[in-house]
């Protein structure tokens, strides 16, 4: 999962720096106010059963009840999903009209409202393989085949149609779609055959027990992580959705650790849970944290440092992102800190609770982004952002606490925060443009990776290396 992450993230920055260059501004800012629109609706049709699949899978590989809750769990979200995508499609002049009346937009909601039941069959199809312990569907399709396929369906749309702003938004649908198709094919060849004599246990009514509070949080989540490009493109334009667009594809690599770490981590919490395990599960609690901020800090060394160094690759990046990149960066690297407490809470059935950290943060970022949009445009959505993830994550990180008594901080997590000095140092020394984005990739990252060797590695550590040289050396 980690080479996967780093290769597809730096595959669609690369799409994204792409789009940046021959897109206006303005059709720029709706493409991507219309992704995250179509994220956001994607969320409410999934019903919360992605994780509720890991979580069933992961507790018993071999059941036929596993396979049974995963065809319950695709035809529930094939049908909202499908009602949403009518009704988005019905109503897409409507809703145009609320987010911005350039005439392309209501198209791009059109095509991108196709996208929305193939993104739930390729949601759940990673899901379940996540559970059964293969992480090879998520790795391929969620990030090396996705960012490939959505520049050929740009490419290809773009010169047969001209329109290049909903082109990218065709691109995107067309990457779904295929990336759906060959989730479920590589779901079929890890499949496991069901235990002879086990009940094939699915009904909805069960499943949705388990899924419907990940489904208001996963909501929650979505609106509060993004609903910032949109709420900005409906309050200041889309020219001021395209001048955040850089931020918004940045943002996901300060997390892209901990998210590829999640992946393996999320089974495994379920089965320790399942086995009483609190010793071993706050070990790896801490062990994933440790290398998720590890992997976070160098990105966000250089983003806090020199933003406009990481901002280099866009032709049409401003000063006033650099800002706004500024504020995600410390709030994502607060988020990454506290660790994987949204998973720790879902796999061990406290699943309720994520409801009390949700709900507080869409409310204050909705607040705030209409207090601040206004004033401060770009940088005002950065700050309502950040402060509500921020404040979810540490309620996270108290509910964790309180339920299971285990928490990520340590010595080995001060010591991954301290290794970012060096990359800072250099980022804050190096040039601009493009030479000072190489430097900074080369020699800071092999001073990051000396600092973190001098500050020493514990015994997990060094597993996890021995684990990597061995994996990469077969």
């Amino acid at each position: 999962m980690l080479p996967a992450t780093l290769l597809g993230n730096a595959l669609l920055l690369g799409l994204d720096t792409y789009l940046n260059g021959v897109l206006p501004l303005a059709e720029y800012g709706m493409y991507g106010a219309v992704k995250r629109l179509l994220q956001i609706v994607g969320f409410v049709g999934l019903l919360g059963m992605e994780n509720a699949v890991i979580r069933v899978v992961a507790r018993a590989p071999g059941a036929a009840s596993a396979q049974a809750g995963l065809r319950t769990a695709m035809a529930a979200t094939l049908a909202t999903s499908t009602v949403l995508a009518v009704g988005l499609y019905t109503l897409a002049d409507l809703v145009a009209a609320w987010v911005d009346d350039a005439p392309g937009t209501a198209s791009a909601l059109r095509l991108g409202a196709l996208s929305l039941p193939f993104a739930a069959a390729r949601l759940l199809a990673v899901a379940a393989a996540q559970g059964w312990g293969t992480l090879l569907p998520r790795a391929v399709v969620t990030f090396l085949a996705w960012p490939v396929l959505q520049f050929l369906g740009f490419y290809m749309l773009a010169r047969a149609y001209g329109d290049n702003g909903i082109a990218a938004v065709g691109g995107y649908t067309l990457a779904v779609g295929l990336g759906a198709a060959h989730a479920w094919w590589s779901l079929s060849r890890v499949r496991p055959a069901p235990v002879e004599g086990e009940p094939a246990e699915g009904a909805l009514a069960a499943m949705f027990a388990v899924s419907w509070p990940l489904w208001v949080q996963g909501i929650g989540m979505a609106l509060y992580t993004w609903a910032d490009q949109v709420v900005l493109l409906g309050l200041r334009g889309a020219e001021a959705a395209g001048v955040y667009g850089p931020v918004a594809t940045i943002a996901p690599l300060f997390g892209l650790g901990l998210g590829a770490l999640n992946s393996a981590f999320a089974p495994v919490i379920a089965r320790k849970h399942a086995e009483g395990d609190t010793v071993g599960l706050q070990a790896m609690y801490r062990l994933v944290t440790r290398w998720a901020v590890l992997l976070a800090v160098p990105p966000v060394a250089v983003a806090v440092v020199a933003p406009m160094t990481a901002l280099a690759p866009w032709p049409n990046a401003s000063a006033e992102a650099g800002t706004a990149l500024r504020i995600t960066a410390l709030a994502q690297l607060a988020c990454t800190a506290v660790g994987s407490v949204n998973y720790l809470l879902i796999m061990c059935g406290r699943q309720r609770d994520t409801l009390y950290n949700a709900v507080p943060a869409v409310l204050i970022n909705l607040v705030l982004s209409f207090v601040l949009v206004p004033r401060l445009g770009v940088t005002g959505a950065a700050l309502a952002n950040g402060v509500a993830m921020a404040v979810a994550n540490v309620a996270g990180l108290v509910q964790v606490w309180r339920h299971l008594h285990i928490h990520p901080f340590g010595p080995g997590l001060v010591r991954a925060l301290l290794a970012g000095i060096a990359p800072a140092l250099l980022a804050y020394l190096a040039p601009g443009g493009w030479l000072g984005v190489g430097l900074v990739a080369l020699v800071g990252g092999a001073a990051f990776a000396v600092s973190v060797y001098l500050l020493g590695l514990d015994d997990f550590d060094r597993l996890l290396v021995d684990t990597f040289r061995k994996r990469f050396r077969a």
